[in-house]
């Protein structure tokens, strides 16, 4: 696989491998990240949840009681943990974690919006394209909050796989741009219609992405029961949200969109802290969560905020393949693959060399996706 990809490298046509592989690299980074920080719950915990605080009202307990309570409520953990002097350490949860995206990628924007020397502003009103990276902004916002509400219910080897959904809604949307761009100047990034071979290697790649979510049995995603999980349809919504915002980079980095990577990348950084602060004033379940992340320990808000960091870098590298591939269906479903190589290997490094993490499991099933996802990038 190393020799195929290096011969991929010489070969012009494939200069977008280069940001594809840094990018996928980066988001695995990040995925494993969200791992250690975002606190993870199933329904069970609320069960053993309500039951202890309901233990902890009533009146002659014994102190080996209450100790039992403790290990079951968090709230009743954090009490005893402040009467013998210790802190407790609090994960973040799903909005928070975007939160403090939101505000990682507006420090960083504005700072590389001071350093930049261009002489061409990077607002300007008469281009659709800068409105549409705006846009692009808020998708981004809404994908990364549901996809980090994702990890409150699967860990990222599981989470991982379902970002191939976004090839579901980016391959009809590059289409569709394309057959309108004989029509509309503006949706001219790319006039050629995906070839019968690079269809190919996206129906590869889509599998391979997907094998191990079903556990080498694909007749699972037959099953109503597979689309009822909460992480499958919460990754349905952010996959959709983020098949938009990679469809308005192509767009608004192509010649007749005019911008460049980095000036799309900064208006969407700019959109992003719009769309956060607007769930922040007009929802309340994400301000209630936001208003309590001073309670979260702060190695956690520490870590959340490299991974963000590595995150945007990650977006604006992948930002490249996008403009330099003409169809956006292709790229996304080989970054989805190849970040989801790129997690399992991570993951059992962590695991074997420093035992942090989950066990990984169905190694078989997933070296055989890394098999699919070889050949379809080949091709």
């Amino acid at each position: 696989v190393s020799q195929a990809i290096a011969l991929l490298f010489v070969r012009m046509e494939h200069k977008w491998i280069g940001p594809l592989l840094v990018g996928a690299m980066l988001w695995a980074v990040s995925d494993t990240i969200s791992d250690v920080v975002i606190k993870e719950s199933h329904p069970s915990e609320k069960h053993e949840h309500n039951k202890a605080d309901e233990d902890s009202t009533s009146s002659g307990s014994s102190e080996e009681h209450t100790s039992e309570n403790e290990k079951k409520s968090p709230r009743l953990m954090e009490d005893g943990a402040h009467a013998k002097g210790k802190r407790l350490e609090m994960k973040l949860n799903g909005e928070q974690d975007a939160a403090i995206a939101a505000v990682t990628m507006l420090v960083v924007g504005m700072f590389v919006h001071y350093m930049s020397s261009s002489d061409v502003p990077l607002w300007r009103p008469h281009m659709p394209a800068s409105w549409l990276a705006l846009i692009a902004g808020f998708c981004q916002a809404l994908s990364l909050l549901y996809v980090l509400k994702a990890f409150e219910s699967a860990p990222s080897t599981i989470v991982v796989p379902l970002m191939q959904l976004q090839s579901l809604f980016i391959l009809p949307f590059s289409i569709i741009v394309t057959l309108l761009s004989f029509y509309f100047d503006f949706l001219a990034s790319h006039h050629i219609p995906i070839s019968m071979k690079h269809l190919l290697a996206f129906a590869l790649i889509f599998v391979g992405g997907f094998y191990p979510t079903a556990e080498g049995n694909v007749r699972r995603f037959f099953s109503s029961a597979f689309w009822r999980q909460p992480v499958v349809y919460v990754m349905i919504v952010s996959d959709f949200f983020i098949a938009l915002y990679y469809e308005f980079v192509a767009i608004c980095t192509s010649e007749s969109g005019g911008m460049t990577s980095s000036q799309f990348t900064l208006l969407a950084i700019y959109g992003n802290a719009v769309a956060v602060v607007a769930l922040y004033i007009f929802n309340l379940p994400f301000r209630t969560s936001i208003n309590k992340i001073g309670q979260v320990t702060y190695k956690f808000m520490l870590l959340a905020l490299i991974g963000e960091l590595v995150n945007l870098t990650a977006y604006f590298a992948i930002s490249f393949s996008y403009h330099w591939y003409y169809n956006e269906g292709v790229v996304s479903a080989a970054e989805g693959a190849l970040n989801q190589m790129f997690n399992l290997a991570l993951s059992i490094f962590m695991r074997r060399v420093f035992n942090i993490g989950r066990p990984v499991e169905h190694i078989s099933e997933k070296i055989l996706s890394c098999v699919l996802v070889s050949i379809g990038l080949l091709l």
